[in-house]
């Protein structure tokens, strides 16, 4: 009994040191990436950088802030009114701050949201209320074996609406249940477009309520395309829906009213590791994604058609000298959060190569030196050997922490 007493105070060990002396060493040697903030400039038609407080073109000519701010007028238009120095017109159109107002978009994506959890209940709001502002329902849905509206107050289930919006899903071939269900379930938007529903059956449908009776419009989509994530937006221009990322990594756009998809330009985003912003303007969108170990830039036209892009890597941090350290001095890390996720839990990383099996063999023979100075005998001793041997550093705290001496 006391050695196995032992052995879970020696795992015990063992998990807590992975945690902490990773921790420790990355706090102390870490340096962090100076990434650039990266922005295409339609005055110039090149791209604008901010490093270190430094302004500058892609071509590395340096700007002030002031000069910096006139080559992005969409971007800081409210500093260029206040500064009179505002362009009336832009490549020859003129400039309306309304127009320039119901163009502007901008749309945020982190990795965490491929993660997080998903409500089990949603509000269906009313699309054409006659009200000058949206009101939060009543009731909620969720989509099962059916399309079910749970009355909030007393939790009953309405059937006469639960069955009316089955059975119109059903007639348009819906397969339940719901893959996933995405939309933007707030009054705090300038009208209500329902949801995107992807079934079980991987296809995708655009469900919402008009006067209290269901909206329910089938999504034709390409052969094997697959959708993994669906961000709606309601952005005043009115151009499309959501953006959509497939299961090969592609973003798409779904367009308003015509529900045609259109395939942007972008490679290289991963959205399980890739943050990604998307601002639109009067003439661009610039779609920024960056990851531990880039940041791209593309830039579209208001159709979506490539116009220019910058890329700029560097290494990531396995890769950089404290890393290799790190793989040489740590088998693995544990941790109990993790960049990509919001989810507190146990997050295991092997370090890269092999080169801590040099480590794990020199505390080997350096363990056998100290069982030799205590005369010991090995053969008691060969679980602890195979437990440093695995675990290197970590576990050679654990077994002289908690020797074995005191149950020989």
């Amino acid at each position: 009994m006391e050695r196995i007493s032992r052995y879970i105070l020696v795992l015990v060990t063992i998990v807590t040191a992975s945690i902490v002396l990773p921790g420790l060493y990355w706090m102390a040697f870490e340096k962090p990436i100076n990434a650039p903030f990266v922005m295409y400039s339609c005055i110039n038609d090149d791209f604008m950088i901010i490093r270190s407080g430094v302004f500058s073109d892609k071509k590395g000519n340096k700007y002030s802030r002031e000069e910096y701010e006139q080559k992005l007028p969409f971007m800081n238009y409210r500093q260029l009114m206040v500064a009179e120095t505002m362009p009336d017109t832009i490549k020859g159109v003129a400039i309306d701050m309304h127009e320039l107002s119901r163009t502007k978009s901008f749309y945020r994506f982190k990795p965490d949201e491929m993660q997080a959890p998903k409500p089990a209940l949603y509000p269906l709001l009313e699309s054409e209320s006659g009200r000058a502002s949206l009101e939060m329902p009543d009731d909620f849905f969720r989509i099962t074996w059916r399309m079910e509206f749970i009355n909030a107050e007393n939790n009953t289930i309405l059937e006469e609406k639960s069955r009316m919006f089955s059975a119109v899903l059903y007639h348009k071939g819906f397969q339940f249940p719901a893959r996933m269900i995405s939309g933007l379930p707030t009054t705090r938007k300038s009208c209500d477009e329902g949801y995107f529903v992807v079934d079980a059956s991987y296809q995708l449908y655009h469900i919402k309520m008009i006067k209290g009776n269901p909206y329910i419009h089938k999504i034709e989509l390409p052969e094997g395309l697959k959708f993994k994530n669906i961000g709606c937006v309601d952005f005043r221009d009115k151009e499309f829906y959501a953006y959509l990322f497939s299961d090969k990594n592609e973003i798409y756009v779904i367009q308003q009213d015509t529900y045609d998809l259109v395939k942007l330009p972008v490679e290289g985003f991963v959205p399980e590791i890739c943050e990604l912003s998307i601002w639109g303007d009067l003439f661009n969108y610039n779609a920024i994604f960056k990851s531990e170990g880039q940041i791209k830039d593309v830039v579209l036209d208001r159709k979506f058609k490539k116009v220019d892009e910058f890329n700029e890597t560097w290494l990531k941090k396995e890769e950089r000298f404290e890393g290799k350290a790190f793989s040489s001095l740590f088998p693995a890390q544990l941790s109990l959060d993790d960049k990509n996720s919001s989810f507190i839990s146990f997050y295991f990383q092997k370090s890269k190569g092999f080169n801590w099996l040099i480590v794990n063999l020199v505390l080997v023979l350096v363990h056998l030196g100290i069982l030799r100075n205590r005369k010991a005998k090995y053969k008691k001793h060969l679980a602890d050997l195979v437990i440093i041997a695995v675990t290197g550093i970590f576990g050679f705290i654990a077994v002289n922490f908690f020797p074995n001496k005191f149950f020989d």
